[in-house]
């Protein structure tokens, strides 16, 4: 482990950022966390030292992850955070958000002497225990080196990718794919339905030739399988991420005067299908 990172201080325990976490927690290291449902904090009873704010995670600590829903919340966290934060402490922002958000959230950082890497991930292996993610990290190449003991902790797979804000802009295009499949694996499995195709024939074909992607399908089950009441809430949660992610990506089209009218559509979609699901 790197002498210089002694204490690190982790935000948004979710299904990402509570497993990222919960590798932390193996390291030799202090750990400080913090989210704000308590059930979600309660989860790390004496493992972690539990914050009662977002700025008591940052206090004296070397390294900070976050690991929360969208920029807004990010900007959020920031806003606490750093105030709280010692010099040369370094901020990772594992949430999606928009490559100029990271931009400037290190702009501010580096008024108050914290260095910013972006370090979004993708999940890589479905798993309750071990690394778990592909960790793409932006930013200044040295520092992104200096808290790869960090990194490994959670990661199966990690690689810098550039300059501030290139990590999210490579996160955004791979959510892209992954949003679009969705939703044409949904429509696929309408398609095949409604035209008296079995089902589980359907999967198997696609599941060999490689055309079923895990989270396509992990989404076609759920169409297939809504479930109780907790398997549909947490798919309604998904249906904001969808939304969100895709926003972002039509965005990022945008500013590079990219055509994208898949991501259009599918932005246009991808609430209102999972959500009927969840209501069927």
């Amino acid at each position: 482990m790197a002498d210089s990172i002694r204490k690190i201080g982790f935000i948004g325990l979710g299904s990402m950022g509570g497993d990222q976490a919960r590798e932390l927690a193996k390291l030799q290291l202090d750990l400080t966390v913090y989210d704000v449902f308590p059930q979600a904090l309660a989860k790390f009873e004496g493992r972690a030292k539990l914050a009662g704010s977002m700025a008591e995670v940052g206090q004296d600590a070397d390294v900070v992850g976050i690991c929360v829903r969208d920029d807004a919340q990010v900007l959020e966290c920031v806003d606490a955070l750093l105030p709280a934060m010692k010099r040369g402490a370094i901020l990772l922002i594992h949430s999606t958000i928009k490559p100029k958000t990271a931009q400037n959230i290190a702009e501010r950082a580096a008024a108050v002497g914290v260095e910013v890497i972006d370090a979004p991930v993708t999940r890589t292996e479905m798993t309750k225990d071990g690394p778990f993610v592909f960790c793409m990290t932006g930013g200044d190449e040295a520092l992104a080196a200096r808290v790869q003991p960090v990194l490994d902790a959670f990661s199966t797979n990690t690689m810098h990718i550039g300059p501030l804000g290139s990590a999210m802009a490579l996160k955004i295009c791979n959510n892209l794919v992954s949003w679009c499949g969705i939703m044409l694996g949904i429509e696929v499995a309408d398609v095949a339905e409604a035209s008296g195709v079995p089902m589980d024939k359907l999967l198997t074909v696609m599941k060999r030739n490689g055309n079923l992607t895990p989270p396509m399908a992990g989404f076609v089950d759920f169409r297939n399988n809504p479930g109780d009441a907790a398997r549909r809430a947490f798919f309604a949660s998904q249906a904001g991420i969808g939304e969100k992610d895709l926003s972002l990506a039509e965005e990022l089209a945008a500013s590079a005067n990219a055509a994208s009218p898949l991501t259009s559509h599918s932005k246009t979609l991808v609430k209102k299908k999972l959500l009927a699901i969840c209501e069927s």
